[in-house]
Protein backbone atom coordinates (compact mmCIF):
# COMPACT_ATOMS: atom_id res chain seq x y z
CA UNK A 1 0.00 0.00 0.00
CA UNK A 2 1.14 3.36 -0.88
CA UNK A 3 -0.47 5.65 1.31
CA UNK A 4 -1.67 5.80 4.73
CA UNK A 5 -3.75 8.93 5.44
CA UNK A 6 -4.55 9.43 9.17
CA UNK A 7 -7.47 11.55 10.69
CA UNK A 8 -7.41 12.80 14.65
CA UNK A 9 -10.56 13.60 15.34
CA UNK A 10 -12.76 14.55 18.49
CA UNK A 11 -16.39 15.68 18.41
CA UNK A 12 -15.93 16.21 14.51
CA UNK A 13 -19.28 15.71 13.32
CA UNK A 14 -19.52 18.95 11.51
CA UNK A 15 -16.67 18.45 9.39
CA UNK A 16 -15.63 14.41 9.21
CA UNK A 17 -17.88 14.09 6.34
CA UNK A 18 -16.18 16.96 4.17
CA UNK A 19 -12.39 15.29 5.09
CA UNK A 20 -13.90 11.74 4.10
CA UNK A 21 -15.19 12.54 0.85
CA UNK A 22 -11.43 14.79 -0.20
CA UNK A 23 -10.31 11.05 -0.02
CA UNK A 24 -12.96 9.50 -1.48
CA UNK A 25 -12.73 11.53 -5.05
CA UNK A 26 -9.50 11.52 -5.32
CA UNK A 27 -7.81 9.99 -8.83
CA UNK A 28 -5.14 8.23 -6.89
CA UNK A 29 -6.65 5.14 -5.14
CA UNK A 30 -3.78 3.18 -3.10
CA UNK A 31 -4.59 4.86 0.22
CA UNK A 32 -6.30 3.42 3.46
CA UNK A 33 -8.09 5.67 5.89
CA UNK A 34 -7.51 5.39 9.80
CA UNK A 35 -9.69 7.57 11.81
CA UNK A 36 -8.35 7.85 15.03
CA UNK A 37 -11.31 8.98 17.87
CA UNK A 38 -10.81 9.87 20.98
CA UNK A 39 -13.97 8.60 22.08
CA UNK A 40 -16.48 11.77 20.43
CA UNK A 41 -19.46 12.66 22.36
CA UNK A 42 -21.13 13.27 19.40
CA UNK A 43 -21.83 11.43 16.21
CA UNK A 44 -18.39 11.71 14.48
CA UNK A 45 -18.18 7.86 14.68
CA UNK A 46 -21.49 6.96 13.36
CA UNK A 47 -20.45 9.19 10.38
CA UNK A 48 -17.22 7.62 9.61
CA UNK A 49 -18.93 3.93 9.95
CA UNK A 50 -21.54 5.11 7.18
CA UNK A 51 -18.52 4.67 4.36
CA UNK A 52 -18.86 1.68 2.87
CA UNK A 53 -15.30 1.28 2.20
CA UNK A 54 -12.45 -0.94 3.42
CA UNK A 55 -9.97 1.06 2.91
CA UNK A 56 -11.44 3.59 6.38
CA UNK A 57 -11.00 2.19 9.33
CA UNK A 58 -12.09 4.06 12.70
CA UNK A 59 -10.18 3.37 16.12
CA UNK A 60 -12.22 4.83 19.05
CA UNK A 61 -9.92 5.05 22.30
CA UNK A 62 -9.10 7.77 25.32
CA UNK A 63 -6.08 9.43 23.91
CA UNK A 64 -3.86 12.24 25.74
CA UNK A 65 -4.26 14.73 22.53
CA UNK A 66 -3.81 14.93 18.84
CA UNK A 67 0.06 13.93 18.81
CA UNK A 68 -0.90 10.70 21.15
CA UNK A 69 -4.09 10.06 18.61
CA UNK A 70 -1.20 9.90 15.45
CA UNK A 71 1.43 8.33 16.81
CA UNK A 72 -0.95 5.81 17.79
CA UNK A 73 -1.86 6.13 13.90
CA UNK A 74 1.16 5.78 12.96
CA UNK A 75 1.97 2.42 14.85
CA UNK A 76 -1.45 0.92 13.16
CA UNK A 77 -0.37 2.59 9.62
CA UNK A 78 0.25 0.12 6.59
CA UNK A 79 1.55 2.68 4.22
CA UNK A 80 4.83 3.24 2.67
CA UNK A 81 4.02 7.04 2.93
CA UNK A 82 2.09 8.74 5.69
CA UNK A 83 -0.23 11.74 6.22
CA UNK A 84 -1.78 13.39 8.46
CA UNK A 85 -5.43 15.21 7.98
CA UNK A 86 -6.64 17.13 10.81
CA UNK A 87 -10.51 16.19 11.32
CA UNK A 88 -11.63 19.73 10.10
CA UNK A 89 -9.09 19.69 6.76
CA UNK A 90 -9.84 18.55 3.73
CA UNK A 91 -7.93 18.19 -0.11
CA UNK A 92 -8.30 20.72 -2.16
CA UNK A 93 -8.08 19.24 -5.58
CA UNK A 94 -9.31 15.50 -6.95
CA UNK A 95 -5.36 15.17 -8.03
CA UNK A 96 -3.84 16.68 -5.27
CA UNK A 97 -2.46 12.96 -3.77
CA UNK A 98 -1.63 11.94 -7.25
CA UNK A 99 0.68 15.26 -7.42
CA UNK A 100 2.15 14.45 -4.38
CA UNK A 101 3.07 11.20 -4.48
CA UNK A 102 4.42 10.47 -8.97
CA UNK A 103 7.66 10.09 -8.39
CA UNK A 104 7.87 9.69 -4.62
CA UNK A 105 11.10 7.05 -5.42
CA UNK A 106 14.12 7.68 -2.68
CA UNK A 107 12.39 10.94 -1.50
CA UNK A 108 11.46 10.31 2.66
CA UNK A 109 9.90 13.99 2.77
CA UNK A 110 7.61 15.42 0.00
CA UNK A 111 5.96 18.67 1.08
CA UNK A 112 4.19 21.36 -0.68
CA UNK A 113 1.68 24.64 0.82
CA UNK A 114 -1.72 24.41 2.57
CA UNK A 115 -4.23 27.08 1.79
CA UNK A 116 -5.03 29.11 4.71
CA UNK A 117 -5.25 32.47 6.02
CA UNK A 118 -3.84 32.65 9.09
CA UNK A 119 -0.36 31.75 8.20
CA UNK A 120 2.46 34.45 7.45
CA UNK A 121 4.03 34.21 4.54
CA UNK A 122 7.51 32.48 5.91
CA UNK A 123 5.07 29.25 6.03
CA UNK A 124 5.32 28.92 2.76
CA UNK A 125 7.77 27.61 0.15
CA UNK A 126 10.60 25.81 0.10
CA UNK A 127 12.03 25.92 3.62
CA UNK A 128 15.41 27.08 4.31
CA UNK A 129 17.72 27.95 7.07
CA UNK A 130 16.30 31.02 7.68
CA UNK A 131 13.14 30.13 8.55
CA UNK A 132 13.25 27.46 10.68
CA UNK A 133 11.24 29.39 12.98
CA UNK A 134 8.39 28.74 10.76
CA UNK A 135 6.65 25.68 10.16
CA UNK A 136 5.56 23.55 7.34
CA UNK A 137 2.36 22.36 8.35
CA UNK A 138 1.63 18.61 8.76
CA UNK A 139 -1.64 18.99 6.04
CA UNK A 140 1.17 19.34 3.40
CA UNK A 141 3.54 17.29 3.72
CA UNK A 142 4.29 13.06 3.47
CA UNK A 143 6.49 11.21 4.82
CA UNK A 144 7.87 7.65 4.14
CA UNK A 145 6.69 5.70 7.48
CA UNK A 146 10.35 4.60 8.24
CA UNK A 147 11.47 7.96 9.01
CA UNK A 148 9.88 7.65 12.28
CA UNK A 149 12.36 4.87 13.29
CA UNK A 150 15.05 7.61 12.83
CA UNK A 151 13.57 10.53 14.90
CA UNK A 152 10.85 8.45 17.04
CA UNK A 153 7.54 9.72 17.14
CA UNK A 154 5.43 12.96 17.80
CA UNK A 155 6.73 14.55 21.60
CA UNK A 156 3.54 15.27 23.91
CA UNK A 157 5.18 17.55 25.77
CA UNK A 158 4.24 20.07 22.61
CA UNK A 159 0.71 20.18 22.72
CA UNK A 160 0.61 22.21 18.66
CA UNK A 161 4.31 22.13 18.15
CA UNK A 162 5.52 18.32 17.88
CA UNK A 163 5.08 18.24 14.23
CA UNK A 164 7.26 22.00 14.23
CA UNK A 165 10.06 19.44 16.42
CA UNK A 166 9.61 16.55 14.38
CA UNK A 167 10.11 18.29 11.17
CA UNK A 168 13.13 20.47 12.49
CA UNK A 169 15.32 17.41 13.45
CA UNK A 170 14.14 15.87 10.00
CA UNK A 171 15.32 18.54 7.81
CA UNK A 172 18.54 19.78 9.98
CA UNK A 173 20.18 16.37 10.13
CA UNK A 174 19.03 15.50 6.94
CA UNK A 175 17.41 12.51 7.96
CA UNK A 176 15.14 12.95 5.41
CA UNK A 177 15.52 13.07 1.27
CA UNK A 178 12.98 15.96 0.99
CA UNK A 179 11.48 17.90 -1.90
CA UNK A 180 9.15 20.44 -1.99
CA UNK A 181 6.29 21.17 -4.44
CA UNK A 182 4.42 23.90 -5.06
CA UNK A 183 1.08 22.58 -4.92
CA UNK A 184 -1.55 23.57 -2.35
CA UNK A 185 -1.94 20.50 -0.52
CA UNK A 186 -4.92 21.42 1.54
CA UNK A 187 -7.31 23.50 3.42
CA UNK A 188 -5.96 24.12 6.74
CA UNK A 189 -9.24 25.30 8.96
CA UNK A 190 -8.62 27.92 11.32
CA UNK A 191 -10.29 27.28 14.67
CA UNK A 192 -8.89 24.32 14.94
CA UNK A 193 -6.18 22.94 18.10
CA UNK A 194 -3.28 24.33 16.62
CA UNK A 195 -4.50 28.23 16.50
CA UNK A 196 -6.89 28.02 19.49
CA UNK A 197 -4.37 26.11 22.33
CA UNK A 198 -1.25 27.41 23.21
CA UNK A 199 2.53 26.03 23.18
CA UNK A 200 4.39 28.53 24.94
CA UNK A 201 6.83 25.92 26.55
CA UNK A 202 8.30 25.63 22.66
CA UNK A 203 8.18 28.51 21.74
CA UNK A 204 10.01 29.67 24.35
CA UNK A 205 12.57 27.11 23.76
CA UNK A 206 12.52 27.12 20.07
CA UNK A 207 15.72 29.14 19.56
CA UNK A 208 17.38 26.45 21.58
CA UNK A 209 16.08 23.62 20.31
CA UNK A 210 17.20 24.94 16.85
CA UNK A 211 20.59 25.24 18.65
CA UNK A 212 20.32 21.77 20.15
CA UNK A 213 19.81 20.11 16.93
CA UNK A 214 21.58 22.11 14.82
CA UNK A 215 24.91 22.82 16.35
CA UNK A 216 27.14 20.45 14.00
CA UNK A 217 24.61 20.91 11.25
CA UNK A 218 23.69 24.28 11.01
CA UNK A 219 26.17 26.98 8.96
CA UNK A 220 28.01 29.04 12.08
CA UNK A 221 25.73 32.26 10.98
CA UNK A 222 23.11 30.71 11.33
CA UNK A 223 23.89 29.20 14.72
CA UNK A 224 24.83 32.62 16.09
CA UNK A 225 21.63 34.11 14.87
CA UNK A 226 19.84 31.89 16.71
CA UNK A 227 21.96 31.89 19.87
CA UNK A 228 21.57 35.88 19.88
CA UNK A 229 17.77 35.11 19.86
CA UNK A 230 17.89 32.96 22.76
CA UNK A 231 20.05 35.28 24.98
CA UNK A 232 17.45 37.89 24.83
CA UNK A 233 14.78 35.52 26.07
CA UNK A 234 14.89 33.72 29.53
CA UNK A 235 17.74 31.68 30.37
CA UNK A 236 19.48 30.18 33.34
CA UNK A 237 22.95 31.38 33.92
CA UNK A 238 24.17 28.39 32.74
CA UNK A 239 22.40 28.61 29.78
CA UNK A 240 23.49 32.28 29.17
CA UNK A 241 27.13 31.02 30.01
CA UNK A 242 26.75 28.13 27.37
CA UNK A 243 25.45 30.45 24.46
CA UNK A 244 28.38 32.90 24.90
CA UNK A 245 30.93 30.32 24.61
CA UNK A 246 29.12 29.17 21.68
CA UNK A 247 28.92 32.81 20.05
CA UNK A 248 32.47 32.98 20.48
CA UNK A 249 33.45 29.86 18.38
CA UNK A 250 30.91 30.56 15.44
CA UNK A 251 30.99 34.30 15.10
Amino acid sequence: MKLSIIIPTYNSAKVIKRALDSIIAQTFRDWEVLVMDGVSKDNTLEIACLYNDKRITVYSEPDKGIYDAMNKGVKKAKGEFLYFLGGDDYLLRNDVLEQMLVDSDGLDMIYGDVEATHLSAENYGEWSFDTLLYNRCHQAIFYRSTIFKKVGLYPLCYPICADHYINLKLFIKRHAQSQYRPVKVAHHSEGGASTVLNDSAFYNQIDQIIVRIGLFKLPNAIVAKHCRRALKKHCTHLQRIVFRVLLFFVE
